[in-house]
Protein backbone atom coordinates (compact mmCIF):
# COMPACT_ATOMS: atom_id res chain seq x y z
CA UNK A 1 0.00 0.00 0.00
CA UNK A 2 1.06 3.09 -0.90
CA UNK A 3 2.69 5.47 2.08
CA UNK A 4 2.27 9.43 2.51
CA UNK A 5 5.47 9.70 2.14
CA UNK A 6 6.03 8.24 -1.38
CA UNK A 7 3.00 10.38 -2.03
CA UNK A 8 5.32 13.14 -1.40
CA UNK A 9 8.40 11.85 -2.73
CA UNK A 10 6.59 10.67 -6.06
CA UNK A 11 5.31 14.11 -6.33
CA UNK A 12 8.14 16.57 -5.68
CA UNK A 13 9.78 14.21 -8.35
CA UNK A 14 6.91 14.93 -11.15
CA UNK A 15 8.36 17.32 -13.79
CA UNK A 16 5.42 19.82 -14.21
CA UNK A 17 2.07 21.00 -13.55
CA UNK A 18 0.34 18.59 -15.80
CA UNK A 19 2.06 15.76 -14.20
CA UNK A 20 0.85 16.97 -10.74
CA UNK A 21 -2.60 17.59 -11.74
CA UNK A 22 -2.71 13.82 -13.08
CA UNK A 23 -1.19 11.99 -10.07
CA UNK A 24 -2.94 14.42 -7.57
CA UNK A 25 -6.42 13.24 -8.91
CA UNK A 26 -5.16 9.52 -9.27
CA UNK A 27 -4.20 9.68 -5.90
CA UNK A 28 -8.00 11.10 -4.33
CA UNK A 29 -9.41 8.66 -6.87
CA UNK A 30 -7.23 5.31 -5.67
CA UNK A 31 -8.68 2.01 -4.45
CA UNK A 32 -8.03 2.52 -0.69
CA UNK A 33 -9.22 2.60 2.21
CA UNK A 34 -11.21 5.49 3.59
CA UNK A 35 -9.41 6.24 6.31
CA UNK A 36 -5.63 6.41 4.24
CA UNK A 37 -7.76 8.63 1.01
CA UNK A 38 -8.57 10.83 3.74
CA UNK A 39 -5.03 11.33 4.71
CA UNK A 40 -4.02 11.16 1.13
CA UNK A 41 -6.15 14.45 0.55
CA UNK A 42 -4.75 16.46 3.14
CA UNK A 43 -1.59 15.36 2.08
CA UNK A 44 -2.11 16.27 -1.74
CA UNK A 45 -3.86 19.30 -0.70
CA UNK A 46 -0.83 20.96 1.17
CA UNK A 47 1.78 18.82 -1.03
CA UNK A 48 0.08 20.89 -3.96
CA UNK A 49 0.95 24.10 -2.76
CA UNK A 50 4.39 23.12 -1.60
CA UNK A 51 5.57 21.48 -4.99
CA UNK A 52 4.08 24.05 -7.35
CA UNK A 53 5.96 26.62 -5.50
CA UNK A 54 9.61 24.69 -5.15
CA UNK A 55 12.16 25.86 -8.18
CA UNK A 56 11.30 24.49 -11.21
CA UNK A 57 14.02 21.87 -12.16
CA UNK A 58 14.70 23.73 -15.51
CA UNK A 59 15.11 26.71 -16.45
CA UNK A 60 12.28 26.76 -19.00
CA UNK A 61 10.09 25.21 -16.19
CA UNK A 62 7.75 27.74 -14.73
CA UNK A 63 6.77 27.52 -10.90
CA UNK A 64 2.74 27.18 -10.41
CA UNK A 65 1.93 29.63 -7.31
CA UNK A 66 -1.23 29.70 -6.00
CA UNK A 67 -1.46 33.15 -3.97
CA UNK A 68 -3.66 34.41 -6.45
CA UNK A 69 -2.80 38.21 -6.84
CA UNK A 70 -4.47 41.29 -4.71
CA UNK A 71 -8.26 42.19 -7.53
CA UNK A 72 -7.49 45.55 -8.63
CA UNK A 73 -10.03 48.24 -7.43
CA UNK A 74 -12.33 49.22 -9.98
CA UNK A 75 -10.86 52.08 -12.17
CA UNK A 76 -12.35 55.54 -11.12
CA UNK A 77 -13.42 58.58 -13.17
CA UNK A 78 -14.59 57.06 -16.30
CA UNK A 79 -16.99 58.64 -17.43
CA UNK A 80 -19.26 59.62 -20.79
CA UNK A 81 -17.88 62.93 -22.41
CA UNK A 82 -19.98 63.21 -26.01
CA UNK A 83 -22.68 60.98 -27.33
CA UNK A 84 -23.64 61.25 -30.69
CA UNK A 85 -25.54 59.13 -33.34
CA UNK A 86 -22.16 58.01 -34.85
CA UNK A 87 -20.64 56.43 -30.96
CA UNK A 88 -19.83 57.47 -28.02
CA UNK A 89 -16.31 59.16 -26.41
CA UNK A 90 -14.83 58.52 -22.96
CA UNK A 91 -13.03 60.05 -20.60
CA UNK A 92 -9.97 57.73 -21.14
CA UNK A 93 -9.92 58.56 -24.54
CA UNK A 94 -12.07 54.86 -25.47
CA UNK A 95 -14.54 55.62 -28.54
CA UNK A 96 -17.31 53.38 -29.17
CA UNK A 97 -18.96 53.30 -32.64
CA UNK A 98 -22.40 52.12 -33.26
CA UNK A 99 -22.59 51.51 -37.00
CA UNK A 100 -23.76 47.94 -36.05
CA UNK A 101 -25.31 48.80 -32.93
CA UNK A 102 -28.66 46.75 -32.52
CA UNK A 103 -31.19 45.70 -29.93
CA UNK A 104 -31.69 42.01 -27.92
CA UNK A 105 -33.81 41.46 -24.49
CA UNK A 106 -33.81 43.49 -21.51
CA UNK A 107 -30.76 42.27 -19.19
CA UNK A 108 -32.12 40.45 -15.91
CA UNK A 109 -31.09 37.54 -14.00
CA UNK A 110 -30.54 36.02 -10.68
CA UNK A 111 -27.51 34.47 -9.48
CA UNK A 112 -27.36 32.32 -6.24
CA UNK A 113 -26.22 32.72 -3.22
CA UNK A 114 -22.42 30.94 -2.92
CA UNK A 115 -22.88 29.53 0.68
CA UNK A 116 -26.75 28.55 0.82
CA UNK A 117 -27.32 27.60 -2.90
CA UNK A 118 -30.03 29.81 -3.10
CA UNK A 119 -31.35 32.16 -5.33
CA UNK A 120 -30.58 35.77 -5.04
CA UNK A 121 -32.84 38.59 -5.82
CA UNK A 122 -33.14 39.86 -9.46
CA UNK A 123 -30.50 41.77 -10.74
CA UNK A 124 -30.44 43.99 -13.97
CA UNK A 125 -26.45 45.09 -13.87
CA UNK A 126 -23.87 42.90 -15.60
CA UNK A 127 -21.80 40.73 -12.97
CA UNK A 128 -18.69 40.56 -15.37
CA UNK A 129 -16.91 40.52 -18.96
CA UNK A 130 -16.34 37.19 -21.04
CA UNK A 131 -13.25 38.07 -23.32
CA UNK A 132 -13.94 35.85 -26.88
CA UNK A 133 -12.28 35.56 -30.28
CA UNK A 134 -14.70 35.41 -33.36
CA UNK A 135 -12.88 32.66 -34.60
CA UNK A 136 -13.55 34.27 -38.25
CA UNK A 137 -11.62 34.50 -41.35
CA UNK A 138 -8.34 36.84 -41.19
CA UNK A 139 -5.89 37.95 -44.21
CA UNK A 140 -2.29 39.84 -42.89
CA UNK A 141 -2.42 43.29 -42.36
CA UNK A 142 -0.83 44.60 -45.39
CA UNK A 143 -1.53 46.90 -48.15
CA UNK A 144 -2.38 44.91 -50.71
CA UNK A 145 -5.14 43.67 -48.60
CA UNK A 146 -7.15 46.52 -47.65
CA UNK A 147 -10.25 45.65 -50.00
CA UNK A 148 -10.22 41.95 -47.64
CA UNK A 149 -9.65 43.60 -44.58
CA UNK A 150 -12.38 45.73 -44.84
CA UNK A 151 -14.90 42.62 -46.19
CA UNK A 152 -13.89 40.52 -43.30
CA UNK A 153 -14.68 43.00 -40.61
CA UNK A 154 -17.86 44.39 -42.14
CA UNK A 155 -19.08 40.44 -42.08
CA UNK A 156 -17.72 39.82 -38.82
CA UNK A 157 -20.15 42.84 -37.48
CA UNK A 158 -22.97 41.65 -39.96
CA UNK A 159 -22.91 38.28 -38.66
CA UNK A 160 -22.42 39.48 -34.39
CA UNK A 161 -25.45 42.15 -35.11
CA UNK A 162 -27.92 39.71 -37.14
CA UNK A 163 -27.44 36.59 -34.01
CA UNK A 164 -27.07 39.44 -31.15
CA UNK A 165 -23.49 37.67 -30.23
CA UNK A 166 -21.40 39.76 -28.26
CA UNK A 167 -22.00 43.41 -27.06
CA UNK A 168 -18.98 44.99 -28.03
CA UNK A 169 -16.74 43.91 -31.00
CA UNK A 170 -12.98 44.90 -31.00
CA UNK A 171 -11.65 44.93 -34.52
CA UNK A 172 -8.24 44.22 -36.21
CA UNK A 173 -7.56 47.83 -35.81
CA UNK A 174 -8.32 48.29 -32.33
CA UNK A 175 -11.75 50.17 -33.27
CA UNK A 176 -14.84 48.89 -30.57
CA UNK A 177 -18.29 48.62 -31.94
CA UNK A 178 -20.98 48.38 -29.36
CA UNK A 179 -23.87 45.73 -31.36
CA UNK A 180 -25.85 44.72 -27.98
CA UNK A 181 -26.37 47.64 -25.09
CA UNK A 182 -24.92 46.77 -22.20
CA UNK A 183 -28.38 46.86 -20.79
CA UNK A 184 -29.24 43.98 -23.07
CA UNK A 185 -28.17 40.41 -23.26
CA UNK A 186 -26.11 38.80 -25.73
CA UNK A 187 -25.85 35.30 -26.80
CA UNK A 188 -22.57 34.92 -26.21
CA UNK A 189 -21.32 32.35 -23.40
CA UNK A 190 -24.00 29.33 -23.82
CA UNK A 191 -23.88 26.94 -21.35
CA UNK A 192 -21.61 28.36 -18.76
CA UNK A 193 -20.45 29.04 -15.01
CA UNK A 194 -18.72 31.47 -12.72
CA UNK A 195 -18.46 32.41 -9.17
CA UNK A 196 -17.10 34.72 -6.98
CA UNK A 197 -16.84 35.15 -3.46
CA UNK A 198 -20.45 35.38 -3.10
CA UNK A 199 -22.95 34.61 -5.83
CA UNK A 200 -22.62 31.67 -8.65
CA UNK A 201 -23.46 32.66 -12.01
CA UNK A 202 -25.50 29.81 -14.09
CA UNK A 203 -25.19 30.34 -17.88
CA UNK A 204 -23.95 34.00 -18.38
CA UNK A 205 -25.51 35.70 -21.40
CA UNK A 206 -27.95 37.47 -18.61
CA UNK A 207 -25.22 38.12 -16.01
CA UNK A 208 -22.19 38.87 -18.16
CA UNK A 209 -20.99 41.10 -21.07
CA UNK A 210 -19.57 39.65 -24.10
CA UNK A 211 -16.59 41.11 -25.81
CA UNK A 212 -15.14 39.64 -28.74
CA UNK A 213 -11.85 39.96 -30.61
CA UNK A 214 -11.89 39.47 -34.27
CA UNK A 215 -8.94 37.11 -34.87
CA UNK A 216 -9.45 33.65 -35.99
CA UNK A 217 -8.82 31.06 -32.77
CA UNK A 218 -5.26 31.13 -31.89
CA UNK A 219 -3.96 34.06 -32.54
CA UNK A 220 -2.72 36.76 -30.66
CA UNK A 221 -4.45 40.39 -30.13
CA UNK A 222 -2.70 43.57 -32.21
CA UNK A 223 -1.21 45.98 -30.55
CA UNK A 224 -4.20 48.45 -31.00
CA UNK A 225 -6.43 45.55 -30.00
CA UNK A 226 -4.60 45.26 -26.81
CA UNK A 227 -4.95 49.34 -26.13
CA UNK A 228 -8.49 49.18 -26.79
CA UNK A 229 -9.47 46.20 -24.64
CA UNK A 230 -8.41 47.72 -22.07
CA UNK A 231 -9.91 51.04 -21.89
CA UNK A 232 -12.99 49.14 -22.86
CA UNK A 233 -12.57 47.47 -19.68
CA UNK A 234 -11.47 49.97 -17.69
CA UNK A 235 -14.41 52.04 -18.65
CA UNK A 236 -16.89 48.92 -18.04
CA UNK A 237 -15.22 47.98 -14.81
CA UNK A 238 -15.82 51.56 -13.80
CA UNK A 239 -19.66 51.86 -15.09
CA UNK A 240 -20.71 48.67 -13.55
CA UNK A 241 -18.45 48.16 -10.28
CA UNK A 242 -17.10 45.01 -12.14
CA UNK A 243 -14.15 42.99 -9.97
CA UNK A 244 -11.12 42.04 -11.48
CA UNK A 245 -11.91 38.72 -10.72
CA UNK A 246 -14.98 38.02 -12.91
CA UNK A 247 -13.25 39.45 -15.75
CA UNK A 248 -12.84 36.19 -17.34
CA UNK A 249 -12.16 34.24 -20.65
CA UNK A 250 -14.69 32.13 -22.73
CA UNK A 251 -12.31 28.54 -22.19
CA UNK A 252 -12.63 29.57 -18.29
CA UNK A 253 -16.92 29.35 -17.81
CA UNK A 254 -17.92 27.42 -20.85
CA UNK A 255 -19.38 24.06 -19.95
CA UNK A 256 -21.16 20.69 -21.40
CA UNK A 257 -23.47 20.27 -19.21
CA UNK A 258 -24.30 16.52 -20.10
CA UNK A 259 -20.96 15.18 -19.33
CA UNK A 260 -20.15 17.60 -16.77
CA UNK A 261 -17.07 18.76 -18.13
CA UNK A 262 -15.81 22.22 -18.24
CA UNK A 263 -14.24 23.71 -21.86
CA UNK A 264 -16.91 22.89 -24.43
CA UNK A 265 -15.97 26.10 -26.21
CA UNK A 266 -12.11 26.86 -26.11
CA UNK A 267 -11.68 30.06 -27.12
CA UNK A 268 -8.95 32.14 -25.13
CA UNK A 269 -7.87 28.82 -23.55
CA UNK A 270 -4.53 30.11 -23.43
CA UNK A 271 -2.56 33.59 -24.34
CA UNK A 272 -5.60 36.04 -23.38
CA UNK A 273 -3.37 39.36 -22.42
CA UNK A 274 -5.17 40.06 -18.91
CA UNK A 275 -2.57 42.69 -17.80
CA UNK A 276 -2.79 44.63 -20.40
CA UNK A 277 -6.78 44.54 -19.82
CA UNK A 278 -5.11 46.07 -16.44
CA UNK A 279 -6.35 42.67 -15.14
CA UNK A 280 -4.23 40.55 -12.19
CA UNK A 281 -6.17 37.58 -11.66
CA UNK A 282 -6.66 35.82 -14.87
CA UNK A 283 -5.92 32.11 -15.17
CA UNK A 284 -4.97 32.18 -11.41
CA UNK A 285 -8.65 32.75 -11.09
CA UNK A 286 -10.15 29.00 -9.36
CA UNK A 287 -12.86 27.45 -12.06
CA UNK A 288 -15.54 28.01 -10.31
CA UNK A 289 -17.25 24.95 -12.28
CA UNK A 290 -14.78 22.40 -10.83
CA UNK A 291 -14.65 23.50 -7.07
CA UNK A 292 -18.11 24.15 -7.03
CA UNK A 293 -19.55 21.75 -9.01
CA UNK A 294 -16.67 18.90 -9.59
CA UNK A 295 -16.96 19.14 -13.34
CA UNK A 296 -13.95 17.74 -15.03
CA UNK A 297 -11.97 18.26 -18.41
CA UNK A 298 -10.07 15.93 -20.47
CA UNK A 299 -7.10 16.11 -22.75
CA UNK A 300 -8.75 18.20 -25.93
CA UNK A 301 -9.16 20.92 -23.26
CA UNK A 302 -5.22 21.02 -21.82
CA UNK A 303 -4.55 21.10 -25.11
CA UNK A 304 -6.74 23.92 -26.34
CA UNK A 305 -4.95 25.94 -22.80
CA UNK A 306 -1.81 25.49 -24.05
CA UNK A 307 -0.39 21.77 -22.57
CA UNK A 308 -0.86 22.58 -19.18
CA UNK A 309 -3.16 23.53 -16.85
CA UNK A 310 -3.98 26.91 -15.40
CA UNK A 311 -3.64 27.76 -11.79
CA UNK A 312 -6.78 28.35 -11.07
CA UNK A 313 -7.59 24.65 -12.37
CA UNK A 314 -4.92 23.26 -10.46
CA UNK A 315 -6.24 25.83 -7.46
CA UNK A 316 -9.69 24.11 -7.97
CA UNK A 317 -8.66 20.72 -7.54
CA UNK A 318 -6.70 21.48 -4.64
CA UNK A 319 -9.77 22.71 -3.01
CA UNK A 320 -12.15 19.82 -3.63
CA UNK A 321 -9.52 17.63 -1.95
CA UNK A 322 -9.87 20.31 1.12
CA UNK A 323 -13.16 20.25 0.72
CA UNK A 324 -13.92 16.57 0.87
CA UNK A 325 -11.55 15.52 3.75
CA UNK A 326 -13.40 18.73 5.79
CA UNK A 327 -16.81 16.48 5.04
CA UNK A 328 -15.13 13.60 6.44
CA UNK A 329 -15.82 11.95 3.16
CA UNK A 330 -13.93 10.69 0.05
CA UNK A 331 -13.00 12.79 -2.68
CA UNK A 332 -15.50 11.16 -5.15
CA UNK A 333 -17.94 11.21 -3.06
CA UNK A 334 -17.44 14.86 -2.60
CA UNK A 335 -17.76 15.38 -6.43
CA UNK A 336 -20.50 13.42 -6.85
CA UNK A 337 -22.37 15.16 -4.32
CA UNK A 338 -21.53 18.92 -5.33
CA UNK A 339 -22.57 17.61 -8.94
CA UNK A 340 -25.80 16.63 -8.30
CA UNK A 341 -26.07 20.32 -6.84
CA UNK A 342 -25.28 21.52 -9.89
CA UNK A 343 -28.09 19.68 -11.34
CA UNK A 344 -30.53 20.52 -9.12
CA UNK A 345 -29.40 24.18 -9.85
CA UNK A 346 -29.66 23.66 -13.50
CA UNK A 347 -33.21 22.28 -13.43
CA UNK A 348 -34.36 25.29 -11.43
CA UNK A 349 -32.82 27.62 -13.61
CA UNK A 350 -34.73 25.82 -16.77
CA UNK A 351 -37.96 26.15 -14.47
CA UNK A 352 -37.45 29.68 -14.71
CA UNK A 353 -37.53 29.81 -18.14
Amino acid sequence: MTSYWSVEERARRLPDSVAKLRYLREAAQGNIEQSRRRKWQLAAAALLSLTLISPPAKPRDTAVVFISPKPTAAPANVFLIEHKAAGDLYSNGLEILSAFATTSTPRAYRAFNRATLHTLERSTTPAGIVFHTTESLVVPIEPDQVNALSRNREDVLSHVRRDHLYNFVIDRFGQVFRVVPENQTASHAGHSIWADATSIYINLNESFIGVAFEMKAGETATLAQRHAGRLLTEMLRAQYQIPDGNCVTHAQVSINPDNLRIGFHTDWGGGFPFADMGLAVGYSAHIAAVEVFGFGYDEHFLEAAGGRPWEGLLAAEQQILIDAAAHGTLSSRYRTTIQQQFQTIRRHKNEEL
